[in-house]
């Protein structure tokens, strides 16, 4: 896969997640009247105070534009934490979202009668359709904005995780304000999404990836590419005989799609493994904005 199928498999992959997340708001989440999590979720309990002490009477549901005016200081903090080219994708993005919650009409009723199942699959979307935005290198704001921070901050934080502390808040107001059930099924939604997040997109995951090559400045296009360090060392093959550099560097998961291509194009016989690791000490950056 080459630059530009990559960018047009990243456009689609963006579209493709907007579309979920908007979709599980509309079709699981509203019509079931529950909570989402994060953002979008302080948006239902600002419409429902306009509703109950402000007089307003809307003619559909404003949660959308909500949304979209509460990531505004975020875009700002992102400009300058997250990179430029992450905040014009996000914002594209929010816009995006924010207007299909607005024109989506969604079902009077629940589309499944059964609330644990409809948790599920709502969830399950919605947390899928973050997963793509973040792996593609863009957000659904809010919350995701908030914990990307924080992981580039401190890499041991995981955007999941942020989204839940945020959530206690919601959950809590759900439980006063409606009913304690309403909560419950509410947290079951957000749970699920956020399980799905870290299934889909890998921020935290941490890779060492192991390349042999016998390309001698493969190490320093390595290094200047991925903006990682690389450690090399000699080596020779066994059963050729024949001197290897092995270079080794660590990185997120979610890196590795942009390695591929920079390594193919590098050099295209180099051999290549990854392991999973479990912690990392030390001087390790979190990049993402990409």
């Amino acid at each position: 896969m080459d630059y530009t199928e990559d960018r047009i498999k990243r456009v689609f992959q963006i579209i493709l997640g907007v579309c979920c997340c908007a979709g599980a708001y509309k079709f699981f989440l509203a019509p079931a009247g529950l909570y989402n999590g994060g953002f979008t979720g302080i948006a239902q309990i600002i419409r429902n105070l306009l509703k109950e002490f402000g007089g307003f009477n809307f003619r559909s549901d404003p949660t959308g534009i909500i949304v979209w005016c509460l990531n505004v200081p975020l875009m700002i903090i992102g400009y300058r934490e997250l990179g430029k080219m992450f905040m014009a994708k996000t914002i594209a993005v929010i816009t995006m979202q924010s207007m299909l919650m607005t024109i989506i009409k969604g079902p009077e009723a629940q589309l499944i009668s059964d609330h644990a199942l409809n948790c599920l699959c709502g969830g399950a979307l919605n947390g899928f359709g973050i997963g793509l935005l973040l792996r593609s290198g863009a957000s659904g704001g809010g919350s995701d904005i908030v914990g990307m921070v924080a992981v580039k901050k401190k890499p041991e934080f995981s955007v999941g995780s942020i989204s839940m502390s945020i959530n206690v808040f919601i959950f809590a107001y759900a439980a006063i304000t409606r009913s304690f059930e309403i909560a419950a099924y509410s947290a079951v939604y957000s749970l699920i999404t956020s399980m799905m997040i870290d299934r889909t997109h890998y921020q935290t995951t941490k890779v060492v990836v192991f390349v042999v090559s016998k390309i001698p400045v493969l190490g320093p296009v390595i290094s200047a590419e991925m903006h990682r360090g690389v450690t090399t060392w000699k080596a020779e093959g066994q059963h050729s005989h024949q001197p290897y550099n092995v270079h080794m560097v660590v990185m997120n998961r979610y890196e590795l799609q942009n390695f591929r291509l920079v390594l193919r194009a590098a050099d295209p016989k180099a051999f290549i493994w990854t392991v999973k690791l479990d912690q990392v000490m030390g001087n390790f950056s979190q990049h993402l904005g990409v």
